[in-house]
């Protein structure tokens, strides 16, 4: 499947403001393909742990297949406490890309799916060559951790 078609079917198909999906509108293929040639593809199993609570690391994971959960706990294939679901068409990661703290949250794969993994080194370089496509992705990226921030703050009221 075309990586870069896939996330623009996405956004497309997620005609709200509050879906969790990238949303680049103005983006066409050429400007999707600039950005995702920059990643490196990962192939997820089920229950597969992503990212861990603690860890440095600072890359953006962008989900090209399968589903992902966010939890402060995962133990035995059981998450105690689900924070969010990660849909294909999205990201996760972006806290710590964005802030260079360690994670704060485990994420694992509910299904089998794919990954691009982009290193902030890659977004730097993306920046340098497309700064006006890195804007509008850091743009997008705020739009879902600002949508991830209400959510969290719903769900403690």
């Amino acid at each position: 499947m075309d990586h870069a078609h896939m996330f623009m079917r996405a956004a497309h198909a997620s005609n709200t403001a509050s879906a969790d999906v990238l949303m680049l509108p103005r983006w066409a293929e050429a400007d999707w393909t600039n950005l995702l040639t920059r990643t490196t593809p990962r192939r997820v199993g089920v229950s597969e742990i992503i990212i861990s609570r603690g860890v440095q690391e600072r890359c953006l994971y962008f989900t090209v297949a399968g589903e992902y959960e966010v939890g402060g706990a995962y133990i035995g294939g059981i998450s105690l406490t689900t924070l969010a679901r990660i849909p294909a068409g999205s990201v996760f990661g972006e806290q710590s890309f964005f802030d260079a703290l360690p994670r704060s949250a485990n994420v694992w794969a509910h299904a089998e799916g794919e990954l691009l993994v982009m290193d902030f080194a890659a977004y730097e370089q993306f920046a340098l060559d497309a700064p006006a496509l890195a804007r509008d992705l850091s743009f997008a990226l705020a739009r879902i951790l600002s949508l991830r921030l209400r959510n969290t703050t719903i769900r403690v009221h």
